[in-house]
């Protein structure tokens, strides 16, 4: 049996100030400690500041080495070990197979929550949280590789009356996803789909930067969003009929 530990320790969608005080404690009581930046963006220095107030290094993982679990399992079988997640720990699906992967090896397992970008963003953007539908990610695409689900997703909600929550691809190679790029993504998507539910015209919500000093948030068209350069990470939303308080807080941003 196992005597170690594994702490899934959230820090939040801004930076080390995000980390709840119970995160911090448990962080402090860790013989070892992790982190993983893929799944989301966290501002420069932010590990480093967190080094500090807790007083230990912290080892900054690969998405390779946390995907393929052994490094984090075996540490954890013999030690109280921490990983490191920007958001909220449970958001990321990969972060659900860690955890089945420990618990199968006999080791402790504790989540401890943070802010999350869907949470925030859906707060943020003045829509009602009860109207949102599915939630999917804009991928980037490739010369072999164009998915069509995100365009299926919208459409889908669209015609249940739901607002679409889109998540931005974050590509080690290509880096996170600019709303610019993103905007032309889905009108191409449409040119593709021909279904006329994201023509140039269509106004969307884009979140840009959110919980920073350079939060932007913005409803504008996806022509507009096209041509003017943007900032990430960015979470866009696509509303569906909007309630008289929805409509009257977008044209008020």
């Amino acid at each position: 049996m196992a005597k170690g530990s594994l702490s899934l320790v959230g820090i939040g969608i801004s930076d080390e100030k995000g980390i709840t005080l119970f995160g911090l404690e448990e962080l402090k009581a860790c013989g070892k400690i992790f982190a993983e930046v893929y799944t989301n963006l966290l501002p420069e220095g932010t590990l480093g500041r967190l080094e500090t107030l807790v007083g230990k290094p912290i080892e900054l993982l690969g998405r390779a080495e946390v995907e393929g679990e052994a490094k984090l399992i075996d540490a954890a079988m013999s030690s109280r070990i921490a990983l490191v997640v920007a958001g909220d720990p449970m958001i990321a699906t990969t972060h659900v197979s860690l955890i089945l992967a420990a618990k199968k090896k006999g080791i402790e397992v504790k989540i401890i929550h943070a802010s999350s970008i869907l949470s925030a963003a859906i707060g943020e953007s003045g829509l009602q949280a009860y109207k949102f539908g599915k939630m999917v990610t804009l991928a980037y695409w490739r010369e072999n590789y164009k998915p069509m689900t995100t365009y299926d997703v919208i459409a889908e909600n669209l015609s249940r009356g739901l607002h679409t929550f889109v998540l931005l691809d974050i590509d080690e190679a290509l880096g996170p996803m600019e709303p610019e790029v993103a905007a032309k993504l889905l009108l191409e998507m449409e040119h593709t789909g021909k279904k006329k539910i994201l023509l140039p015209g269509t106004k969307i919500e884009s979140i840009e930067c959110l919980a920073r000093l350079s939060q932007s948030i913005s409803y504008l068209s996806l022509k507009d969003l096209s041509s003017r350069q943007g900032s990430t990470p960015c979470v866009l939303i696509i509303p569906a009929k909007l309630h008289f308080l929805e409509e009257e807080f977008l044209q008020n941003l």
